[in-house]
């Protein structure tokens, strides 16, 4: 890089060599040491969890925080972010339950209806406060594409390996999967045309049961995304 006769040089530092070069005399200059009093081993991956953690914070769509940092899961994000359980319940209440949620799947016209009689008349403190005891109660299955609501506190559901998330009433997602959403859509569309010039009628059945479920959901959280 060259400006103005001043030349600067960029280097790409590896992980291993920034932790190595750069951290561990950060670490040695000011003294940073654990519990037992012993300088603290800080990886540059530990910025990496706080940065991701902050975004979750501020509420950004999870699904934009899983395409950045290749997360293939929500679960994924959240075991990598060691959140607990309530911090979990909460982000995920907050995106399904909180009034004008936008939201899809086979039960989510009654989980809207149910939500609106419950919250008609109250203030947004009061609604607040009903998000915060629903997300206490109910519980929340990250998938990579939405959030199962199936109480395993009843036992394993009964769908087992039948399900695949779209066709189930415990499945629920939310706009901020739709991009997500869409691109599993084209892949599905592409394989089908594969299949159909293949004339492999079988397999293409299995793709077509799968693409009927996850249209309507992709086009429903569009129209919502639009408004």
């Amino acid at each position: 890089m060259q400006d103005a006769g001043i030349r600067v040089k960029i280097d790409n530092i590896k992980p291993d060599n920034f932790n190595a070069r750069k951290l561990k005399r950060f670490v040695q200059r000011w003294e940073i040491r654990d519990a037992n009093g012993k300088l603290y081993d800080i990886k540059s991956h530990q910025f990496r969890a706080t940065f991701v953690r902050e975004l979750i914070k501020q509420k950004v769509p999870i699904a934009h925080v899983m395409k950045q940092f290749a997360h293939v899961s929500v679960e994924m994000t959240a075991h990598y972010l060691s959140l607990e359980e309530d911090e979990i319940k909460a982000i995920f209440s907050d995106l399904i339950l909180k009034p004008n949620a936008k939201i899809a799947g086979l039960q989510a016209s009654e989980i809207r209806n149910k939500l609106d009689v419950v919250f008609k008349g109250k203030t947004a403190k009061d609604m607040d406060d009903i998000i915060l005891g629903l997300s206490k109660t109910m519980s929340f299955n990250p998938l990579p594409t939405g959030i199962c609501l199936y109480d395993f506190r009843r036992g394993n559901c009964t769908d087992g390996d039948g399900c695949f998330m779209y066709n189930c009433p415990n499945y629920v997602t939310e706009v901020s999967f739709l991009p997500i959403l869409k691109d599993e859509l084209q892949l599905l569309e592409t394989e089908m045309r594969r299949l159909k010039e293949l004339g492999q009628e079988p397999a293409w059945q299995v793709q077509y049961v799968k693409w009927k479920y996850l249209k309507p959901l992709v086009e429903e959280l569009e129209g919502q995304d639009i408004e």
